[in-house]
């Protein structure tokens, strides 16, 4: 087994991906906010909160950037990325498997990094998003959401 794979960036795109990354780009620059898109708890515990903070508590200072968008040669997500001036990245666990991808992406770029299992509470150690009650998943997602913007914005 390969120690590194290889991505080959591709010059296919989403067609939503862009209206939404010309429509961030109309404005005034934002801080990109990037997470963990892993399937399990903590990866789905991250992905809310992202989306929590770049859709509903600080859209005016935030873009959310898709991974898919990572992977296109030029455009869209990438240049949200290029033109902010925080890049946070919410990894759901020591895996790093965002900030990992983010580096790949933009070996210059230093962004931000959160382990956002570290602001999480869940009994014992469930995996799946079937484990938990949709409203404890709901609760950390928001406790998660709420302290970083706190910490980067000043409150909601």
């Amino acid at each position: 087994m390969a120690d590194t794979i290889q991505i080959e960036l591709s010059n296919q795109s989403c067609g939503a991906g862009l209206e939404y990354a010309r429509k961030q780009s109309a404005g005034p620059a934002k801080d990109a906010i990037l997470c963990c898109e892993g399937m399990c708890l903590k990866g789905e515990t991250a992905r809310r909160a992202a989306n929590l903070m770049g859709h509903r508590l600080v859209p005016e200072k935030t873009v959310r950037i898709c991974h898919g968008g990572l992977l296109e040669k030029s455009g869209g997500m990438r240049d949200l990325i290029q033109r902010s001036s925080r890049v946070l990245v919410l990894d759901g666990c020591g895996m790093a498997c965002c900030s990992r991808l983010t580096k790949a992406a933009f070996p210059e770029l230093q962004p931000e990094v959160v382990f956002t299992n570290e602001m999480t509470t869940y009994a014992g150690d469930p995996f799946g998003i079937d484990e938990v009650p949709e409203a404890e998943i709901t609760a950390n997602a928001q406790k998660v959401a709420a302290a970083l913007v706190s910490k980067y914005y000043g409150g909601c």
